[in-house]
């Protein structure tokens, strides 16, 4: 495969990836029922991260890390009381064990994520520090809100509805984040175009 075809095809899967997480962070629902069904969006990050393993084999991983998050959405969706809200009065201790477990998944994801956008061959084919510095803040200031996470889940069955509040600006800034991450794959995908058209 040609340096050409395997950047027009990095560049397709970023676009790729980039409609997957919108999708993931949208939850638009109809009659209890989610028009932006986080399985298309899981198949989409997938399908991505299949096509980017001929950059770098840790994609792999996160393909694997990914396919494990897709099946834990299938037992949120439905095993009872999973998916109530985490500072939700009567949530059981296995909701939080749960809740947690699955948190963990992610954070392991998206630092092998950022991890393997940082051994894309288009690093070696251009020089934007602009785009250099936002790939490092972005994922500082992500795995930095995950990993605070991280300690809040052991105090969560003891939350007082006041903390409610806390968690709703912490839910905010995860989706915050998270749209900053879709930018940057925007981004990158535009970078590859852009080196593909002067070649």
């Amino acid at each position: 495969m040609t340096n050409l075809s395997i950047q027009h095809i990095s560049e397709k899967a970023l676009r790729r990836m980039a409609w997957g997480f919108t999708l993931l962070i949208l939850d638009i629902n109809i009659m209890n029922f989610d028009i932006f069904n986080d399985l298309l969006g899981y198949v989409l990050i997938l399908y991505s991260l299949s096509s980017l393993e001929a950059e770098s084999a840790l994609f792999q991983k996160v393909k694997w890390i990914t396919f494990i998050l897709l099946i834990e959405s299938f037992i949120r969706d439905w095993v009872p009381n999973l998916n109530s809200g985490i500072w939700f009065p009567d949530i059981s201790l296995s909701s939080i064990v749960y809740a947690q477990s699955s948190s963990i998944v992610n954070l392991l994801m998206i630092m092998l994520l950022f991890t393997s956008l940082g051994q894309l061959s288009i690093w070696h084919q251009m020089s934007d520090p602009s785009l250099e510095e936002a790939i490092l803040t972005r994922r500082n200031a992500l795995i930095g809100l995950l990993v605070l996470q991280q300690f809040f889940y052991p105090f969560i069955i003891n939350l007082e509805k006041e903390w409610a509040i806390v968690m709703t600006i912490y839910a905010v800034l995860y989706v915050f984040f998270m749209f900053l991450l879709i930018r940057l794959l925007f981004r990158l995908a535009k970078a590859y175009q852009g080196v593909h058209q002067e070649q």
